[in-house]
Order: structure tokens, then C-alpha cells, then sequence
């Protein structure tokens, strides 16, 4: 048997395809954010300046602290500007009260710069990142980052509405840091909420679910569990 680029080529294309089908029916289950209500407009674009004018592996301290949906408007203003490389914004904040749902406020947050198709956090930004759920009672945390725009997203969204779609590897990483979190919480009581964001093509989509893979192989433990 010849193997050729040809061959190659097709199997990318299909590993491809298959990723994007199965990540698009997750997002069915996953919030879009059309606007964000109830911001401080200067505080904002206060965020987004500074953003705009970072260097990578910058931490950005706030003049006083801003409210969750400030600070999350802020990091959209930035992230959706047609930017050629990945960024990760991690915010830093504390929720007033144990509930999810409850107000939080941000005094800072961390900026990693990655490249065209990928970015990392950083060991600073991590490290940073587990002294704060530690030492923070109720404590949360939001993590965005961006998808730059690209010709097969432009083509697509001219065909489709075509709104943020998480890869498995973004889906993986979030289900990473909520299984710890989630331990965290069993272990000592405290509930530390850590929220993921997506910016592309100039959208907003909270990342909730994880890869279709261990979906799956979820249903099949609870399927084996209930017939046992």
C-alpha cells in the first residue's frame, strides 16, 4: 500500500471536521453572551487599555476593585479586536458569599501572550492562580481567551452563524481545572468557581462542558452503574 500526502491531507481534514461537528452540538448546551448588562463602561475600557498595551506574562493590578461583569466586558473588548495570536486573560477575584451566583469583585488579573493556535498559562500565572483559591475564601476565577480569526471561520460564517466553538483541547483544560476544584471543595468545604470564556469572531461563549470523548464515557459508566 502507497502512502501519500493526499492520504494525509483527507485524514486531517476529517479528524477536523469531526471535531468541529461534535463541539458545535456541545454548544448547544452552552451559553453565547450576546451583551453583558449592568457595566461601568470606563471601567471597561479602562481593562481593555491596559490589555492593549501589555507585555506577556503581565500581571495588571485595578485602581479599586471592579464587579464581575465590568471586569468580564472589559477582557471582550480586548479579546474581540482582530487580533493575529491567542491571548489568556486570567482575572482574580472573590465572590460576596458562598452561593455561585452571588456578586463578585476583581482586583486584578494576568495576561499570557501565545501565538497564531495556541497559548499557555504561564508558571507565574499558575502559581499566582493556587495561592489564590487557597488562601481566598469564596473565591472565583474567570479565564478567557481569544481565537484569532481565520479563513475557514470567515468562509463559514458567511454560510452559517457561525458563533464561538471551543476545541477539545479548551474543553479539556476546563474540565481539568473544575475536577481539582471540585476536589478542592470535598476536601476542605470551600467552593472555589472557576469560569471559562471563549472570544471569537467577536463573540462570547462560556465554556461548560467538556469533550464529547468523556461525556460519553460518562454515560457509558452511569449506563454500566444502573444496570448492574
Amino acid at each position: 500500500m502507497t502512502y501519500t500526502y493526499k492520504d494525509d491531507l483527507s485524514s486531517i481534514l476529517k479528524d477536523w471536521l469531526s471535531e468541529v461537528v461534535t463541539s458545535k452540538i456541545l454548544t448547544l448546551f452552552e451559553p453565547e453572551r450576546e451583551t453583558i448588562p449592568n457595566v461601568r463602561i470606563g471601567q471597561s475600557r479602562f481593562i481593555s487599555r491596559k490589555l492593549a498595551k501589555s507585555s506577556d506574562d503581565l500581571f495588571i493590578r485595578f485602581p479599586q476593585c471592579y464587579g464581575r461583569n465590568t471586569t468580564l466586558a472589559g477582557i471582550w473588548m480586548f479579546l474581540e479586536k482582530d487580533h493575529k495570536r491567542e491571548y489568556l486573560v486570567t482575572a482574580f477575584g472573590k465572590r460576596k458569599g458562598s452561593g455561585v451566583d452571588r456578586p463578585a469583585q476583581f482586583d486584578g488579573l494576568h495576561i499570557s501572550h501565545g501565538v497564531e493556535h495556541e497559548v499557555k498559562f504561564s508558571a507565574t500565572c499558575i502559581d499566582y492562580f493556587q495561592k489564590h483559591i487557597v488562601e481566598i475564601d469564596n473565591a472565583e476565577v474567570l479565564v478567557c481567551h481569544n481565537h484569532p480569526r481565520n479563513f475557514v471561520s470567515d468562509l463559514l460564517s458567511q454560510l452559517v452563524d457561525w458563533s464561538p466553538l471551543p476545541s477539545n483541547k479548551d474543553r479539556e483544560t476546563m474540565y481539568q481545572f473544575k475536577y481539582r476544584a471540585i476536589l478542592n471543595w470535598l476536601a476542605s468545604g470551600s467552593f472555589h468557581n472557576i469560569r471559562f470564556f471563549l472570544v471569537e469572531n467577536g463573540r462570547l461563549r462560556e465554556i461548560q462542558l467538556p469533550s464529547v470523548d468523556r461525556v460519553v464515557n460518562a454515560l457509558r459508566g452511569l449506563t454500566i452503574h444502573t444496570s448492574a
